[in-house]
């Protein structure tokens, strides 16, 4: 019994390892790298004198084997999160077994060879399990939550490592984990914020941008505008002597060329806030010229206190979303995009849906890249979600039959 349990034990961990890094489902031979790898940390345990220590290095091994196949080669992101969750899931091993010998007075909690000492390694597996259900629903769990955890780990191993059944070397062994575990969030912490500010650094960039792009063609076209306003009284002389002479062909071709500097602004969008404007303005652009329907139902709230940079992130990824599926659907017919922005009460929703007809990779109610390239998809799934979590927003994504319909929601 022994012997299964210690297998299982490992083999949970694996499997919940790659499934925090990928929020995937392993794929079949993932199970067998985790299978081969939960069976090495098996005999390690108790057909060896080897230190527990090399347990969670065949883990790490068995989870860096299967990232491998999944294509992930964010190598030392990946053997970071591998290290300090195996260090997090020995402390906490750790701590259950010590605390159960407390209020047990049973020392044999900490022996991983008998049943119950693997009793705190399935506490352990159940509590992660938890966790990883969570995520899966949807719960953040935040930089500050896991900061906390971390908080409260030392402090609980700076108390067990007193008690006169651990060695000295092990409560050595055990402060040492715990500083690299505290030390690991501090680089992660530190690692977020700079990516974060880099990638609303490329977000900024972006609008800028598009900004420039925009501004010089309305330029141009109210430039023009007011010429065609400035010579007014002669234009409508000229169409006046053409209808009296009854040339009512070349007074429409005439009234016909005053109109082409404001053709296009015509069908414009002009909400009030630039940044809406030229995003789903040069979108109608280029859905117009790639020849499928785009559809805007706008209602746009004034003064809201929604960033421009962070509204971009939202409203731009949902967009380029669409975009890539509408131009890879083969059923050029039925090719459209609609685009609804509302106001309910302080919330501000925007939903695209459009149609596709290939691939849709959805992993617990979001969005994932089908891309293989790397890089940002659209200006980043990830990045949306982060400017609506600011917010207090969510990114939600359905797709049923041959429609897909991504909402957003921020409030303000």
């Amino acid at each position: 019994m022994t012997i299964i349990s210690e297998f299982l034990v490992s083999f949970i961990r694996i499997i919940l390892c790659l499934f925090f890094i990928t929020k995937e489902k392993p794929c079949f031979k993932n199970l067998l790298i985790s299978v081969a790898g939960a069976g090495l940390s098996c005999v390690a345990v108790l057909f060896t004198d080897m230190p527990l220590l090399y347990v969670p290095l065949c883990e790490i091994i068995a989870v860096l084997l299967c990232l491998k196949l999944y294509g992930n080669t964010d190598r030392r992101k990946n053997l970071f999160f591998c290290i300090m969750y195996e260090i997090a899931v020995f402390l906490w091993s750790f701590i259950f077994g010590e605390a159960l010998a407390v209020f047990s007075a049973i020392n044999d909690f900490s022996d991983r060879t008998t049943l119950l000492g693997q009793l705190p390694l399935w506490i352990v597996n159940v509590a992660v399990i938890i966790v990883a259900v969570a995520i899966y629903k949807g719960v953040k769990i935040t930089v500050k939550v896991v900061s906390l955890g971390t908080i409260l780990t030392i402090f609980a191993v700076v108390i067990l490592s007193d008690r006169p059944g651990v060695s000295e070397d092990m409560a050595f062994i055990y402060l040492v984990f715990s500083l690299i575990l505290i030390a690991g969030i501090m680089v992660y912490r530190l690692s977020s914020q700079y990516e974060t500010e880099k990638e609303l650094a490329e977000l900024k960039e972006k609008q800028a941008d598009l900004l420039e792009r925009d501004y010089n063609l309305l330029n141009k076209a109210y430039s023009e505008n007011a010429k065609t306003f400035h010579d007014m009284h002669n234009h409508i002389g000229v169409v006046r002597s053409l209808l009296t002479a009854k040339k009512y062909d070349k007074a429409i071709e005439y009234l016909d060329d005053l109109q082409k500097p404001v053709s296009g602004m015509t069908t414009s969008v002009w909400t009030g806030d630039e940044t809406v404007d030229y995003l789903i303005n040069s979108r109608i652009a280029a859905a117009k010229n790639e020849g499928f329907s785009f559809e805007t139902h706008i209602e746009f709230p004034k003064n809201t206190d929604i960033c421009g940079a962070d509204l971009c992130a939202v409203l731009g990824n949902l967009l380029d979303n669409a975009f890539d599926a509408v131009r890879k659907d083969s059923r050029r017919e039925n090719r459209r995009i609609s685009l609804t922005i509302r106001r309910i009460n302080r919330m501000l929703i925007i939903k695209v849906v459009n149609t596709f007809n290939g691939e849709i990779n959805i992993s617990g109610g979001k969005l994932k890249t089908t891309k293989t390239s790397g890089g940002l998809h659209g200006w980043g799934v990830e990045s949306a979600r982060t400017a609506a979590a600011k917010y207090d927003g969510t990114i939600t994504t359905t797709a049923e039959d041959d429609v897909f319909t991504a909402v957003a929601t921020l409030s303000f």
